[in-house]
């Protein structure tokens, strides 16, 4: 089964609500196995709404419209869905006299307005709302499938998974699944991870992607099968290759992270961490306290250049800290043909010092967002006893006893 998403909001086009719903039944309709081949959000006009919804028809066995069945006047979903399937408004009854009902007992008449929350076009199923007032739309059209849900995040997740993804899965002829694994890797760019993957990248089911979060690469793994454990001994293979030939990169698997690796580490070893940090502005600090998986002892923000061992020490002495971390003052890198600013760090811990230079794409706050997510990963790799990967961009050797 095809599905598409479509989001309504003016104030999602214009950036001022993140479009957390698409992501949510996006994610629901891949642990479900359904494909979604398209995610539509448009705004809260009923010309353009109703185009969307005809447009979703002709490439999609079913639509799921979230937002736009509230109250106000900009709340158009429900009478886009009569344009378009030529139906007519009719109200719920009993669901019209519970609102006036809650009105009431708040100390006054129910606005005409509120009612329209008890509406829905005719010959379609209303849906109940735990956790608000609108009703919910599920409706078939010309053999397809319609659903509006609200727009409230909480609203509508309870809506999806009651009421729109039972109705789903009774739609289609056999259960099918889809699952995925995610490889996270750091020291080789996007492009040289793509080219040792080349060749497998043509397979369809497994198939392969790859997600970039700052200075990590992802690999993920995904195959849909007829239950859960099919669609893992689907990835299997594929997985032992990808590890195979990435081996001295992977840190982690699905739900790890750099911080939550190193934590482990130092949690093994009984160690602690501290910090001094200049160009990246306490940004380290504020992750690794934030995370609550890694054993922080404390940091600093100092104001301007110091040697990074120097830098170290200080945060070791000053917090009793098993291993300190300084990183030093930026440097734009002149004539590299993209922008790029080196950043020097020393790591110290009880088996003693590594010094690096960190050199990381952009500048200003992009230089200090990637530096801070490189260094997690200098960090680690010092804690666990292993060197940095040869042909990494993010750490290169300094040679100069930090800055």
């Amino acid at each position: 089964m095809i599905g598409e998403v479509i989001t309504v909001g003016t104030e999602l086009l214009l950036g001022q609500i993140v479009n957390s719903n698409a992501a949510v039944i996006g994610a629901r309709l891949a642990d479900e196995g359904f494909d979604a081949h398209f995610h539509v959000t448009v705004g809260d006009n009923l010309g353009r709404l109703s185009a969307a919804i005809r447009t979703a028809l002709s490439r999609a066995d079913a639509v799921i419209i979230t937002g736009g069945i509230g109250p106000t006047q900009d709340d158009l979903t429900k009478d886009a869905l009569c344009a378009v399937t030529g139906q007519t408004m009719v109200r719920d009854t009993d669901h019209a006299e519970q609102i006036r009902a809650r009105v009431r007992t708040m100390g006054g008449p129910a606005p005409t307005s509120a009612l329209r929350m008890a509406e829905y076009p005719s010959g379609a199923e209303p849906l109940p709302n735990r956790n608000g007032t609108a009703l919910g739309v599920a409706l078939k059209h010309h053999g397809k499938l319609i659903f509006a849900v609200p727009g409230v995040p909480r609203e509508m997740t309870v809506m999806l998974d009651e009421q729109v993804l039972p109705r789903l899965r009774a739609a289609v002829d056999a259960p099918t699944v889809l699952r995925s694994r995610v490889i996270k890797t750091w020291g080789h760019g996007e492009s040289q991870i793509a080219d040792l993957l080349a060749d497998l990248y043509e397979s369809v089911n497994p198939s392969l992607a790859y997600l970039i979060d700052e200075t990590e690469v992802r690999v993920r793994i995904s195959a849909k099968a007829d239950d859960e454990a099919a669609a893992f001994a689907l990835m299997t293979p594929m997985q032992r290759e990808v590890e195979r030939r990435l081996a001295g990169v992977i840190f982690g698997h699905d739900d790890d992270t750099g911080i939550s690796v190193l934590g482990r580490a130092l949690d093994d070893r009984g160690w602690t961490v501290a910090v001094a940090e200049v160009a990246t502005a306490g940004l380290l600090s504020a992750r690794l306290a934030g995370s609550g998986s890694a054993p922080f002892a404390g940091g600093l923000t100092e104001p301007g250049a110091g040697q990074t061992v120097e830098l170290a020490r200080r945060a070791a002495q000053q917090f009793s800290a098993s291993v300190a971390v300084g990183i030093g003052e930026g440097s734009f890198v002149e004539g590299d043909a993209r922008t790029s600013t080196a950043i020097p760090i020393a790591v110290i811990t009880p088996d003693g010092v590594a010094e690096q230079t960190l050199r990381v794409l952009g500048d200003g706050e992009r230089a200090r967002t990637h530096a801070a997510s490189a260094a997690v990963h200098v960090v680690r790799l010092a804690v666990q006893g292993r060197s940095l990967p040869n042909d990494s961009f993010w750490a290169r050797p300094s040679g100069s006893g930090g800055r």
